[in-house]
């Protein structure tokens, strides 16, 4: 593969640095799934795998905070009732939004799905840029130490796999989760699940868009 080339040549010739742009650049268009981990864990075999670890780490946090800039742009446009929604959402959110930023970031998850989102409710920068940076961090160097001590079994986890398909799965995913975030009315549904209890809501949600639904249809 030409890029595969590519990429080792640019490791080989510029070591640590070049791994750190490397996962900058992988990182830094949205739902473009350059599979920047490949070439890391073919040549982690012959550099130190803890600054080559961080290196990707730091570049591939860098490039993937210009995804949460995209959703905390788009932000600009809501109004002022949907943006006091959203402030709701993220209190509700609590530990479960760093969890789902690092789960995201520390595996080779479509984690555009969760950055997009998280900047249009504006997410706290410093909480969302420290999940990131950790799993990342643990990302990179799970790679760096599996290609240098052999463990190819890891490199079936960062395959190529078809890449307009995850770039067609990742933007159905992103619509879908930002739709539904500006779909719903947050501080009623924080105020109901205190109340009722979050299985109450799912069925009170259900019911409000099955009168819809019906509505439309008369």
């Amino acid at each position: 593969m030409d890029w595969l080339n590519f990429l080792i040549q640019a490791l080989e010739s510029y070591g640590y640095a070049g791994a750190f742009f490397t996962a900058l650049i992988g990182n830094t268009v949205p739902f473009l799934p350059v599979p920047f981990l490949i070439p890391i864990f073919l040549i982690s075999g012959v550099m130190d795998p803890l600054p080559l670890g961080v290196a990707v780490g730091v570049g591939a946090t860098l490039g993937k905070c210009v995804a949460y800039a995209v959703g905390r742009g788009g932000a600009a446009f809501l109004g002022e009732k949907k943006k006091e929604e959203l402030k709701c959402f993220t209190r509700a959110l609590g530990r479960y939004g760093d969890l789902a930023i690092f789960i995201f970031s520390a595996f080779p998850l479509p984690d555009d799905v969760i950055a997009i989102p998280f900047g249009l409710v504006r997410y706290s920068f410093r909480r969302f840029f420290v999940m990131l940076l950790a799993g990342k961090l643990f990302l990179g160097l799970l790679v760096a130490y599996a290609g240098h001590y052999s463990f190819e079994i890891v490199i079936g986890l960062l395959g190529e796999g078809n890449m307009l398909l995850g770039i067609v799965s990742s933007l159905v995913l992103v619509v879908t989760l930002t739709a539904v975030i500006l779909k719903i009315n947050w501080i009623e549904a924080v105020e109901y699940t205190q109340t009722h209890g979050l299985p109450a809501y799912v069925r009170h949600l259900m019911r409000g868009l099955s009168r819809s639904k019906d509505k439309t249809q008369h």
